[in-house]
């Protein structure tokens, strides 16, 4: 099997000052009718450009041993990187957001790329890096927090699920966002569908009254 084969899901939170947690959903038929549809997470596979040498290079806070620990001893370093880079350019290609560096003082940057300019960019773990070195940028991997992973007894992939926190006032067309128990109350009324990775994720998710809490509770892994 290729080892760059492995689904990556990415879980977006972000704080509601009226409703608390909410995570976006990709599915395109809860746009159109609030309360109907499917929610799943965005997601990708990874391919080989994500792990590669030169996309790696351009990546910050995040090393091949740590991600290794956090992922997995059978993983190679650079495999388990991979999945990070996979999960940034979920988030760039959900949302129009890339948090980087730049420069030696490496100085944070968030970016917005334009929906017409997404495809390009998230096609691939090397398209991402073309990007990156020409607008001499580093992908902050650390703003990524390794969530939990399932794997799929009738193929042996596995599915790993990050967390990352977007800003409140994120609009990116075609996304919807969701308050978990919400969503749950949806599920159970048989007005939203949901396998089973993400009522799992959702369910794990109402622990957490924000998004401060949730992620010191990964950071802290």
């Amino acid at each position: 099997m290729d080892d760059g084969a492995d689904p990556v899901a990415l879980v977006c939170v972000r704080d509601s000052r009226r409703f608390g947690l909410q995570v976006l959903s990709r599915s395109t038929a809860a746009a159109a009718a609030p309360g109907s549809g499917e929610l799943s997470f965005p997601r990708d596979r990874i391919d080989s450009g994500d792990r590669a040498a030169r996309t790696l290079r351009r990546c910050y806070d995040l090393t091949g041993a740590k991600a290794r620990r956090l992922l997995g001893h059978e993983m190679r370093p650079a495999q388990a990187m991979g999945c990070w880079v996979a999960a940034a350019r979920v988030l760039l290609a959900a949302t129009g957001l890339l948090f980087a560096v730049k420069g030696e003082r490496r100085i944070p940057v968030q970016r917005r790329v334009p929906a017409r300019e997404r495809q390009v960019l998230t096609g691939s773990g090397q398209d991402l890096a073309d990007f990156l070195i020409r607008e001499q940028l580093y992908c902050d991997l650390g703003r990524l927090f390794f969530f939990t992973q399932w794997v799929d007894p009738g193929s042996s992939h596995v599915t790993r699920f990050f967390l990352v926190k977007v800003p409140d006032n994120l609009r990116s067309p075609g996304a919807v966002w969701h308050v978990p128990e919400k969503a749950l109350l949806l599920w159970r009324d048989g007005d939203l569908l949901l396998d089973f990775e993400t009522f799992a994720c959702l369910r794990t998710l109402t622990d957490f009254s924000s998004c401060d809490s949730l992620l010191a509770e990964y950071r802290a892994r």
